[in-house]
Parts: C-alpha cells; structure tokens; sequence
C-alpha cells in the first residue's frame, strides 16, 4: 500500500535521526574524556536499585543500570551511551507530533526532528548524560497523547499519555511543569479541553506510574524533594529570603538564545505574539510557564542554562511550525547553519579536549579530563601501603573513586555527616562506626589534625592538568577514628 501524505516524513527522519546519531555514537566512543562528577553518581545509584535517591528520582540510575548489565565492559563511553539514544528517540516523538499540526506538509516531522536535533543544548546533551535527557522522551510523548486526547482520542491514548509523563516525572521532576502550561491551556482554548473521562484516565495513569517515587519519598522524609527545593536557594530555612541577581536574570536570558540558538530563540519570541489561534497557540503555554519560572529564580537566585530544557520541547515544535506556515524558510534554514556550526564544535571538544585552552592554559573542558588520576593515585598509595580503606570528604573525588574503584578490593568511603548529609555519599557510604585502624584520607585542600595534633600527609595527589590542577590534595595515613 503507497505511504499516506502524512507518513512521508517518517523514513526521511528515520534515516537521518538514525545517521546523526550514528555519529555522536563513534564520537562518544573515541572520546577520551572521563565521567563528571554527576555522571559518576549517577551510574552508582543504578547499582543499588531503588525508587528514589539522595537528589534525583530513580529514572537515571535504572537506565544506566540497564545499559551497564548489557555491557561487556564498563567505561564512560557506555554510561553515556543512553544519551544519544534517548535524544534521537525525542527527535523523532516531536516529528510524529509536529506532523498532526501541519499534515497538509508532509516534511513538517522531518524539519522538527532535524531541528531538535540541531539545537546546542541537544548537541551538548548527546555527549554526556543527565537527567534531562532521560526525561525529554517520555516528556514528549506525554505531551504528544494529551493532544490526541484533546483531538479526541481513545483511552489508550490517555493510558499512555499519563503513563508516559509518570515516567518522565520518575526521569526529573521538571516533568510537572507539564502541568501549568494543560491548565492554562485548558482556561483558555476550548479545544484543548479533553473529555472529562480521559482527562481522569490521564491522571490516574500519570499518578500509578509516578507512585514509586511519591511513596519513597514520603518513608525516606521526602529526601529527594527537600534536596531538590535547596537547588533553589532563596527558600532553604538558613535563608534570608530571595535578593534581586539582576547579573544572573541576564546571564540566565542570554544562556537561553545560546542553549536553544539565537535564531529559533527570535522566532519563538515572534510567534508569542503571532502564532495561529486555537491548539496551535496553547503549545506557547507549555513553553512560557517554564521559561517565566526559571527566570524568576534566576532573578531571586540564580538558574542554570539547563533548568528550562522542559519548555524547549513544545518551543521546538512552535518554531519550525511558524517558519512553515508563513513560508519563512531563509530563518529556519539560517537557525540550523548557525546550530550545525555549534554542533560540529562540540564533537571536536569531545574528540580533541585538549587542544582547546583558557586563558589560564587549562583545557576548556577540563571537568571532563584526567579525573580518574587522583583514584588510580589513591589505590596505588594505598596499596602500597598494606591499607585496606580509602576515605574522602570532597564529592567530585568520591564520585570517581566509586566508579573508578568499582572492581577495587579497597574499601571506599565518606567521612561521616556533621550534620544533615551534604551529599550522597554521605548519606549512604559513611565510614563506619564498627571500621579501626589506619586508613588512607584524600583531602581537598585544607589541614588535618587529631586531638589538637596536626597530622602531616604522606604526598600531595595534585594534577598537573585537567579537573584536579591548580589544587592541593594532601593525602594522609590516619586512624579511621580520628575522622569521626
């Protein structure tokens, strides 16, 4: 049977989602960077499997954990290996959605998966891993069913709508941004009030599927929602209360035109105030709730370029739709050359770190090189001197040491809380109380001392380039009870 109009999109997408990521994955796999601190942790979590952690919902750990089983051997390249895949897969959910707005053009899916594709953010999330990666498919085929149901479509769509947006909230909690941008749209558009029956089916599926996570977090003293509201900052008890960072509004607005691109950053801003009426207009509202709270926190805080990734789904769609309706394809052709350009920069960061330097001779990407020195250090130091133990304070040394040492016969730890936990590993791999004799202790910077007596170490494990350069990292043999 010949292909419908409508699905004339899908085999062009597919060949090019499947090259593009096809591309990123032997760039990946020739990279010689090393994990982050984040993406360390992030690996470790998926080995104790759980429905919640320390600062983020359980999505991530589960996916590496997948990919890690299904591994002949570990390394950086297989934890970020998710990344590429789950990117692609949102290319193409944008695609299927995109082409029921503008089934009269049948390349409508092919420009919006290309685009998405090419957007910097996207580009720089294909090279490492995090949660909003994780998050972006099952937040796009969320929104793609809710406007099935809106159209009027079946409970299975409304099944696997909520389903879907469980499961990007399980990814990161900005998934609920969802929410905003269905009410608004439902107070003002008529079309996009579903029926009432498959309205409650959303909900209900959406609330099974997010369960897991709501109930650890209500046994576990709703660790990770408290960690994640101190991302925020202005709202933790020690604070004063929110202050204007007008230097931070501005830095967070101008991140957004770099993340997304200068050029389909203008047209969005356009179309906010000439996009078609009806359901074409409430996509603005999926996108405008996220973008004016983040930059209410980056006014009253600070914010991160990738805080508003959420409202980059449905602006992708708004873009290309607006540029193919009013025939405006110099602009959408202009936005992708200045995104692809970004795009082939950032391949060769991944390929070729060090040959991009600062100002101060460091590599520009230098969190990402030579992080595992200082835990082949560690472990040699410790062996060589007959310990068994090896302790940290400092999260980014922590984080390596554990995926590092993975395979180790070290025993790997955190000096205990003084306090509520800081950090992961604090909470979960403090040195234990029943744990005597001498053990070997990583500082980051500063001294040590034991009942007023100021222990020298035993060698510095400074680096002379990449993540540890420029900073002292005594190492010292020391009773394990005099970190407690």
């Amino acid at each position: 049977m010949a292909p419908t109009k409508t699905s004339l999109w899908f085999m062009p997408a597919l060949i090019g989602v499947g090259l593009i990521t096809l591309t990123r994955i032997l760039v990946l796999w020739v990279s010689p960077t090393d994990l982050y601190v984040d993406e360390s942790q992030y690996w470790l979590w998926g080995q104790d499997m759980d429905f919640g952690y320390y600062s983020k919902p359980p999505m991530i750990g589960w996916v590496l954990r997948a990919f890690d089983e299904m591994a002949a051997q570990r390394s950086a390249f297989t934890v970020r290996l998710p990344a590429p895949l789950f990117h692609g897969a949102t290319a193409l959910i944008l695609g299927a959605w995109a082409q029921r707005f503008l089934p009269e053009r049948p390349w409508a899916g092919f420009w919006v998966a290309m685009t998405y594709l090419s957007l910097p953010i996207v580009a720089v999330g294909s090279f490492l891993i995090s949660t909003d990666t994780i998050m972006a498919p099952f937040l796009s085929g969320a929104l793609l069913f809710y406007w099935r149901i809106c159209e009027g479509g079946s409970a299975r769509h409304a099944v696997a709508g909520g389903v879907l947006l469980g499961l990007g909230f399980l990814s990161k909690y900005a998934a609920v941004y969802f929410l905003p941008g269905a009410i608004i749209a439902y107070i003002l558009f008529p079309s996009m009030r579903p029926n009432a029956r498959l309205l409650g089916l959303y909900a209900l599926a959406f609330l099974l599927a997010a369960s897991p996570n709501i109930i650890w977090n209500i046994a576990n003293d709703l660790t990770t929602v408290s960690h994640t509201m101190d991302n925020i900052g202005w709202v933790k008890e020690e604070s004063v209360g929110p202050t204007l960072n007008f230097a931070g509004f501005f830095e967070f607005t101008l991140s957004q035109f770099a993340v997304f691109g200068p050029v389909f950053m203008g047209i969005w801003l356009i179309a906010l105030f000439s996009a078609a009426p009806g359901r074409r207009r409430a996509l603005l509202w999926f996108s405008i709730p996220v973008w004016s709270i983040v930059l209410l926190q980056a006014l009253l805080s600070r914010a991160y370029a990738n805080w508003a990734f959420a409202a980059i789904l449905p602006a992708t769609l708004i873009v290309v739709l607006w540029a193919l309706e009013r025939r405006r394809l110099r602009l959408l052709w202009s936005g992708l050359a200045i995104n692809l350009a970004i795009c082939l920069i950032i391949p060769a960061l991944v390929v070729f770190p060090m040959a991009f330097k600062s100002g101060d001779g460091q590599p520009v990407a230098k969190r990402y090189i030579n992080v595992a020195a200082i835990s082949h250090a560690a472990f040699d130091l410790a062996h060589e001197n007959g310990l068994k133990t090896v302790v940290a304070s400092n999260r980014g040394i922590l984080a390596d040491f554990f995926f590092t040492g993975a395979e180790s016969d070290l025993n790997l730890h955190s000096t205990p809380p003084k306090g509520p936990p800081r950090h992961y590993y604090e909470q979960e791999k403090f040195l234990p109380a029943d744990l005597s004799g001498d053990v070997l202790y990583v500082s980051y910077g500063g001294s040590l001392s034991c009942d007023g007596q100021t222990i020298e170490p035993v060698a510095d494990l400074a680096q002379g380039i990449g993540t540890w350069s420029n900073r002292a990292l005594p190492a010292y043999i020391v009773d394990a009870e005099c970190l407690r």
